[in-house]
């Protein structure tokens, strides 16, 4: 049997530990997400000698970056390797007899505000760039925008919020993934990953399948979305010398090409200031409603060297056979090395 050896590549504050620490570690997790939530990291160590209640102890702030080395076989010299990220170590925990410790991180930095500290301000006659950009600059983070659309805003008010709940709402708003990791914030365009090709193609059947779970469900889907929103302001009379109130509807109705088998539709009166905007507007809402229609989720033996937001076909489902965007992967190497990855359903034309 030609089997994978599984080797880790760790650093501390940019420093190679790996030949230090690899004799101790006994397990590894992560998790890697798409959207919405940090990704993690746990590192599982033999602590005999107690290592890491004294002064192998990592500092507060510390950073880790951590790698797979993935071998392809036993008898091959050849190896690939699984990024798992930068992350600051926000939890150190350990037990015994025997001794053990447990070091975790997070990929949301601990010396940004991102987390906790919440703040009231405002910008006006802006974009959605540029205010991504400035929390990320005050936050010691860069930026990596992967979007079509750039907002733009009369004004924007952060209403004591932290900047990570700030940023959820108006990527949320815009209809945009969020991403914090590896020192920057992601802004993608979730429909432009979908349009990808795919990077691999799953069988159910697979020899690494060890278990699989599905839903498709039309429980709070909806066929079309009509947004509707009427501006009125105070406009000059010239024929009385007075003020009117003057009103200006903005109307999109989208329906895709296959939509939902239900006569739902959904109604948005949000503020628009343009049809184009109406028409992003009743885009992103319908897509909000409806991605999350179809889901597979499926646990591998072994290490899958997949990452989330790529997109892979899946067959073996019957009828839910077809592309899907990776939402979560999850991985643990040690004794019984796994990896669980929840797939979405990628919607066409919105």
């Amino acid at each position: 049997m030609n089997g994978r050896r599984i080797s880790y590549d760790v650093k501390y504050n940019g420093t190679s530990i790996t030949k230090d620490i690899s004799p101790f570690i006994t397990g590894l997790s992560f998790t890697d997400n798409f959207t919405g939530s940090a990704d993690d990291i746990s590192l599982n160590l033999a602590d005999k000698e107690r290592n890491w209640m004294g002064s192998w102890r990592p500092e507060k702030g510390a950073t880790l970056d951590v790698a797979l080395i993935i071998s392809d076989g036993w008898t091959n010299s050849s190896s690939s390797k699984r990024k798992l990220g930068h992350f600051d170590v926000d939890d150190l925990s350990g037990d015994g007899p025997p001794s053990k410790a447990t070091i975790k991180g997070i990929s949301v930095p601990e010396s940004s505000s991102l987390r906790g500290q919440k703040k009231t301000r405002s910008w006006e006659k802006t974009n959605f760039k540029k205010v991504v950009s400035d929390i990320a600059k005050q936050n010691g983070l860069g930026t990596y925008f992967q979007i079509i659309e750039n907002p733009e805003y009369d004004r924007l008010d952060q209403l004591y919020e932290s900047d990570g709940a700030f940023l959820y709402r108006i990527f949320n708003e815009a209809g945009f993934a969020l991403k914090v990791a590896n020192k920057k914030i992601y802004a993608i365009d979730e429909s432009h990953l979908e349009n990808k090709s795919a990077v691999k193609t799953i069988n159910r059947t697979d020899g690494n399948v060890k278990r699989y779970s599905y839903k498709d469900t039309l429980n709070g889907c909806y066929k079309s979305c009509i947004v509707s929103y009427t501006i009125k302001k105070k406009v000059p009379d010239s024929t009385k010398g007075k003020t009117k109130i003057a009103s200006n509807t903005f109307k999109h109705s989208f329906t895709p090409k296959k939509p939902p088998k239900t006569g739902r539709v959904l109604f948005v009166n949000e503020e628009v200031t343009s049809l184009n905007a109406a028409e992003r507007l009743a885009k992103k809402s319908l897509r909000d409603a409806n991605k999350d229609a179809t889901t597979i989720s499926i646990t591998f033996t072994g290490l899958v060297n997949l990452y989330a937001g790529q997109t892979v076909n899946l067959k073996g489902f019957g009828s839910l056979n077809g592309k899907y965007i990776i939402t979560t992967v999850s991985g643990s190497v040690g004794s019984g090395t796994e990896t669980s990855i929840d797939f979405r359903k990628c919607l066409e034309g919105y």
